[in-house]
């Protein structure tokens, strides 16, 4: 029998318990005050359900997490992301799967949550930094593509992203209370608890969330190993003893289990702990408009093992675990000036450590990991100091710029290096410590060309610069082409080309952008890489051996996004976005790998009183540009995938001004299809072989949300 629970105390099914009758709880409620026959609030009811996000300003898009959106994501960050053009995700089961930005994964697109950098444990990406990361308890999330920005950490050569609360000081005490349920098909639950008390002096805030979901099927009936359960704790309180200062103190749990269709363990511990501090003093001066301070701190519990979810079987028969962990703590000092009326510059620094360690059995019989010592394999110090300029020289006219400066060190703990599950070889570089000084800097000017309202245009051009660190996928987790060490692998460095128009009309919008860049010494993973054995040729064993590696290449990549949307008539309103993204491996001589293909969104929707309805059409293009074996520390290319069309409804019914009822068909047709970033299948015992994770075939849900 398969054990399904996690630790005593922190079991996502006692969550989901809490939730179904939170859920009777809910309906009762919202029946009582439906038979009231209040009536319906006919304002505002747009995007009652999102399914794009516009580019309101050049490179810097914003979303608001709480409303219903199709496709309909998983509890998690990087679905979130997956609505909004030029993103897609890398998918490896029910949740948890990897962003990507334009064709950048991992530590070239940053995730902040409230100015806190989140790293996961595991070696192979079972938990990238959004799995830790729930949206619907935030406010909004903000994208900046390219490197367009130094006040957000270093090496950001994809962009960055900035979930995020609201942090407003309340002129009266109120109450704000937002609760969620979602139905949906493969057993899908979810519920969430977001309650504040404000007062202009003091305020408090606590969110409780569940997820859970059974294994899905494809579209051609073939069940996925994608079963996962979740749940997330939050309390924060704040101090405002006038409008200009503000003290605020949070901390938060949360904890899970997944399934996973792309390798031989699953994910049997998501545990997180964090707490954060900030203080923020405005208007000190007509020079220093504010002073922002901020100390945080996460630790990642992460297990991963071959037994709680599925039962172990062929040349992983015996049951295996692996628990690594990560401690990270940062801070950040912002000072934002006014030197003059039309200038403002900020002037920052920001730290970060982060320690990895870990500890596993290959047979829990034997040895059970919980008894053994924890194993550090490297510590990494980051401290960047850097300043930010915005500039309106003219009416429309305005110039950003920026630069920053990292110190960044790595220090290699491992005695040995883990060649494979069951063998070993030294560490050549043990106890070695690595430092680096790295640049970053971009400008940008934007114009807003005179027009008579309510429209708007505006041009925009930019150049950015970024010197990335090598991060711990790459540089520990992967050995080298010529040692088993990546210790001296040289850092990436990225020169890019931003150019765009944003169009805002009283019945039309647009926005197009056009991006290139340049990457010398791009780290390029590579797997099927034959090296030595380290040991020789002895009893039988061939003295070579397949591994992956990390190596320098020069590569360049370009691409372009578009979103359009026209308001029809009174109640009819469409959209289209389309974008696209190409690269080459220079050294190579072949096309860049891990890249998505062309994708097209279509969206027809229909507004009136209080209710709205929707039809979504997405379209992937086939992709045949691949280089097979290579990628990114989220995946590399095993194949070509076929083009798709997908066909989605949806519908909403504000009842009441409080009350918000969706529901939507995603997949109508059923169509069998993947994305082409996503990774290949494993056999696991009971489910059918997967050449590809595939997407989720025809899905129905239901959401209600309710908020006073």
């Amino acid at each position: 029998m398969n054990n399904s629970r996690i630790e005593a105390g922190k079991s996502p099914a006692a969550g989901a318990r809490v939730f179904r009758r939170c859920a009777l709880a809910f309906v009762v409620t919202a029946c009582c005050v439906c038979a009231n026959g209040t009536q319906a609030d006919t304002t505002g009811l747009e995007e009652m359900v999102v399914t794009a996000v516009k580019t309101e300003q050049p490179l810097n898009l914003v979303t608001d997490p709480k409303k219903p959106r199709q496709p309909l994501p998983a509890n998690d960050g990087a679905d979130y992301l997956k609505t909004i053009p030029g993103f897609s995700v890398i998918r490896k089961g029910g949740t948890d799967g990897d962003p990507v930005l334009r064709g950048m994964a991992g530590s070239r697109l940053s995730m902040l949550l409230d100015g806190e950098s989140i790293l996961g444990g595991c070696s192979n990406r079972m938990d990238p930094p959004t799995a830790y990361i729930f949206p619907e308890t935030l406010d909004v999330i903000k994208v900046i593509k390219g490197p367009q920005t130094v006040k957000y950490g270093p090496g950001n050569s994809a962009g960055v992203v900035l979930f995020e609360r609201n942090r407003e000081r309340p002129q009266t005490t109120e109450w704000d209370v937002h609760t969620s349920l979602l139905a949906a098909t493969a057993g899908r639950q979810d519920g969430l608890v977001d309650a504040a008390y404000r007062s202009p002096e003091f305020s408090i805030r606590g969110t409780i969330t569940s997820a859970s979901a059974g294994d899905y099927q494809d579209g051609d009936g073939v069940t996925v190993h994608s079963r996962y359960e979740r749940w997330n704790g939050q309390l924060g309180f704040s101090w405002s003893p006038d409008d200009d200062t503000r003290l605020e103190l949070s901390s938060a749990r949360s904890d899970g289990e997944a399934a996973y269709a792309d390798r031989g363990v699953d994910g049997s511990k998501f545990a997180r702990e964090n707490v954060n501090a900030k203080f923020v003093r405005n208007n000190i001066s007509d020079l220093i408009q504010s002073v922002e301070v901020q100390g945080y701190y996460n630790y990642v519990d992460h297990v991963m093992d071959n037994y709680t979810l599925r039962e172990p079987s062929g040349v992983m028969a015996m049951q295996m675990a692996m628990n690594p962990d990560r401690e990270t703590s940062g801070g950040k000092l912002l000072v934002e000036l006014e030197p003059q009326q039309d200038m403002e510059l900020s002037i920052g620094l920001d730290t970060q450590q982060n320690r990895h360690s870990n500890r596993s059995s290959m047979n829990q019989s034997i040895g059970d990991y919980r008894d053994l010592k924890r194993v550090a394999d490297a510590e990494f110090s980051q401290t960047g100091l850097f300043t930010e300029l915005s500039w309106e020289p003219t009416p429309g006219g305005r110039w950003v710029a920026g630069a920053r400066v990292d110190d960044w060190s790595l220090r290699d703990l491992r005695n040995e290096v883990q060649l494979s599950m069951m063998s070993s070889a030294g560490n050549p570089t043990a106890g070695e410590k690595r430092e680096e000084q790295l640049y970053s800097g971009f400008m940008r000017i934007e114009k807003a060309l005179e027009h008579s309202a309510p429209s708007s245009t505006t041009f925009y051009a930019g150049v950015g610069y970024t010197e990335r660190f090598p991060d711990y996928w790459e540089i520990i987790a992967k050995e080298s082409a010529d040692s088993v060490s990546a210790l001296d692998i040289e850092f990436e460095k990225t020169a890019q080309l931003d150019i765009g128009y944003i169009y805002r009309g009283e019945k039309l919008s647009a926005s197009a952008s056009l991006f290139a860049n340049i990457i010398d010494d791009y780290l390029m993973i590579q797997s099927g890489y034959g090296k030595s054995n380290m040991s020789g040729s002895m009893d039988g064993m061939s003295d070579t051996r397949t591994t992956t590696i990390v190596r320098n290449t020069d590569a360049r990549s370009w691409g372009a996004e578009l979103d359009l949307g026209y308001h029809i008539s009174e109640n009819w309103r469409s959209e289209l976005t389309l974008s696209s993204v190409r690269g080459a491996n220079e050294s190579d001589g072949a096309t860049l790998a891990q890249l998505p293909p062309l994708e097209a969104r279509l969206g027809l929707h229909y507004e009136y009183s209080a209710w709205s309805g929707g039809i979504l059409w997405r379209a992937l293009a086939a992709q045949d540009r691949v280089d097979i074996g290579k990628g990114n520390i989220a995946g590399q290319d095993f194949g070509p995938t076929d083009s798709a069309n997908i066909l989605s409804l949806n519908g909403g019914w504000r009842a009441i001004p409080e009350l918000l009822v969706t529901a939507g068909i995603d997949n109508l047709l059923d169509e069998t299809y993947a994305e082409h970033i996503s990774r290949a299948g494993t056999a696991i015992p009971g489910f059918e072989q997967l050449a590809r994770v595939n997407e989720p075939g025809r899905t129905l849900w239901m959401k209600a949300v309710y908020r006073f």
